[in-house]
């Protein structure tokens, strides 16, 4: 994220608090094009300039996001169970697999579906459209909100505290590096953990 985005966001949020940090959040998960590992580096720098505690803002922050997950979550599941296996059908085809296997597949990822979840909020782009396709392959609502929002602590925990510490110790293009740093090293951890709980199909 440009820094003077990441500016303005943090100057926004000082204006309304915690509340502004929640929505902030929240707004990540419905406008893609913020990415959110920008605007939780400036959570964390202001969380050091007093704007806000640093637990309340990871509080507030991963509040926001999970709401807007389940939101997600419930919207796809609002489709209902025909449309959804005409939507995963439809995407098997694309990539030359049969009806039949989908659903084999579907079965597969519905009993591993808690670590899934989990594990795709340390993905970016991933963590953004999980809670839709979780929702189309029938995975029950609480065992996956409840993974992740643990995913989504983490996520944010890391990049706020990221903020929080870098800000007394560089200045903030070399912030910006930390951030890419840390994207890379939960893309990594997050792919490694989907690889080994990966289902056998």
């Amino acid at each position: 994220m440009d820094l003077d985005i990441a500016t303005s966001l943090l100057a926004w949020a000082s204006a309304y608090g915690l509340f502004g940090v929640f929505m902030i959040g929240m707004a990540e998960r419905f406008v893609p094009i913020l990415p959110s590992t920008g605007f939780l580096l400036a959570i964390g720098v202001g969380a050091s300039s007093g704007a806000w505690s640093l637990p309340s803002a990871i509080l507030a922050s991963t509040v926001g996001s999970l709401i807007g997950c389940a939101a997600w979550y419930f919207a796809a599941r609002g489709m209902g169970d025909v449309r959804s296996t005409r939507i995963l059908a439809r995407a098997g085809r694309l990539f030359g697999l049969s009806s039949e296997r989908v659903m084999t597949g579907t079965d597969v990822l519905q009993r591993k579906s808690t670590a899934l979840a989990f594990s795709s909020q340390l993905l970016p782009t991933v963590r953004l459209f999980s809670p839709a396709f979780a929702a189309i392959i029938g995975t029950n609502w609480r065992p996956f909100l409840t993974a992740s929002a643990a995913g989504i602590l983490v996520w944010n925990a890391v990049f706020i505290l990221a903020g929080y510490k870098a800000s007394y110790w560089m200045n903030p293009a070399d912030t910006m590096l930390v951030s890419i740093a840390i994207y890379g090293a939960l893309s990594i951890g997050g792919l490694g953990w989907v690889w080994m709980r990966r289902p056998a199909i």
